[in-house]
């Protein structure tokens, strides 16, 4: 059922030296992880490459499930059931659940920082506790989101982007923010929106800095809104049962190894998406300012904390902690 992690035996053999482990010696935990987008983006690759390091290291060995054998959307409920272990997803997918996820998504801040100011123990704290799961940490930030349209932007009176008319590709993350500007939206997987777009079915989506080239939609988005709104919010998260079960010196190794990524990941995403801009610049995109970036970027987070607040009401639930999250997340 499972597709497992494994190391070249030569890998293995110069791991165990250089650690002192037994060469033979298998890891005593297993656990499964889903990832949510195709094996061909960097942020999947990225995931897989963690699973594998963690299991190098021998208290752990991470069996990585294939592409879509969950679906993505399905990926969190999977975790909190104990259907699977982990998973390396975006927090907004199952912000439904837990609304406060949205403050890492729509974050100006660090991993680094936000562990340092408790942010990171905030949000883990309410995963547990309303969605039995430990929120190992925010692997891939550095990445923003700008929307990109087949047809060129067109501003208000108020120096906005009018997105009236326009059909954009919805997703959890944004689609707040889309409203918010007047957008049509259709809910679509990424692995639609090719399709969708040849189709005209939408001509316009929201991506983050890098990985729009290898999904080839900029065949059909040739224009491309600044400033850059949000960050990738792709973390670990953990059945909150199985981690209960592990040993301090497994925690220790799941823990230690995704903050490492955190650091890593990030300055890789920043590097990638500078580069993937000149690339797109070079390939005849063109950027276009927004006329007033600060009152932009206000809404993309107003609106999505109205959103959070809105789904916590709903729930029954207090917000009294939402405006110390949001100081904790925004710098």
């Amino acid at each position: 059922m499972f597709t497992k992690v494994v190391t070249a035996a030569a890998l293995a053999a110069a791991f165990a030296l250089s650690t002192g482990a037994p060469g033979g010696a298998r890891a005593e935990t297993k656990l499964s992880l889903v990832y949510p987008f195709p094996d061909f983006l960097i942020y999947t690759k990225r995931c897989k490459e963690l699973a594998e390091k963690i299991s190098q290291q021998g208290d752990v060995e991470i069996e990585v499930l294939p592409f879509n054998s969950i679906k993505m959307f399905q990926q969190p409920p999977a975790v909190k059931s104990g259907r699977v272990d982990l998973a390396c997803t975006p927090a907004a997918f199952y912000a439904r659940a837990v609304p406060e996820n949205e403050a890492i998504s729509t974050s100006n801040s660090s991993p680094a920082k936000v562990r340092a100011n408790g942010g990171m123990a905030m949000i883990d704290e309410l995963q547990q506790k309303h969605y039995n799961v430990k929120y190992l940490g925010w692997t891939d930030s550095g990445a923003h989101f700008r929307i990109y349209m087949k047809n060129e932007p067109k501003w208000t009176k108020d120096g906005l982007l009018d997105l009236t008319g326009v059909k954009l590709r919805d997703n959890p993350i944004y689609g707040a923010f889309f409203r918010a500007l007047k957008g049509s939206t259709h809910n679509l997987s990424a692995t639609q929106v090719y399709a969708a777009l040849e189709k005209g079915v939408v001509d316009a989506s929201a991506w983050a800095t890098y990985g729009l080239i290898a999904l080839k939609w900029d065949k059909f988005l040739r224009h491309a809104v600044t400033p850059e709104f949000y960050q990738t919010d792709i973390g670990w998260m953990m059945n909150l049962d199985s981690w209960n079960k592990l040993d301090s010196n497994a925690r220790k190794q799941l823990e230690g190894a995704v903050i490492a990524h955190e650091n890593e990941q990030r300055a890789l995403l920043e590097k990638l998406a500078a580069e993937e801009k000149a690339a797109l610049e070079k390939g005849g995109m063109r950027f276009h300012a927004v006329p007033k970036p600060e009152a932009y970027l206000k809404i993309a987070v107003d609106a999505s904390y109205d959103r959070v607040v809105d789904r916590l009401k709903k729930a029954n639930r207090d917000t009294a902690h939402i405006a110390r999250l949001r100081s904790l997340f925004q710098e």
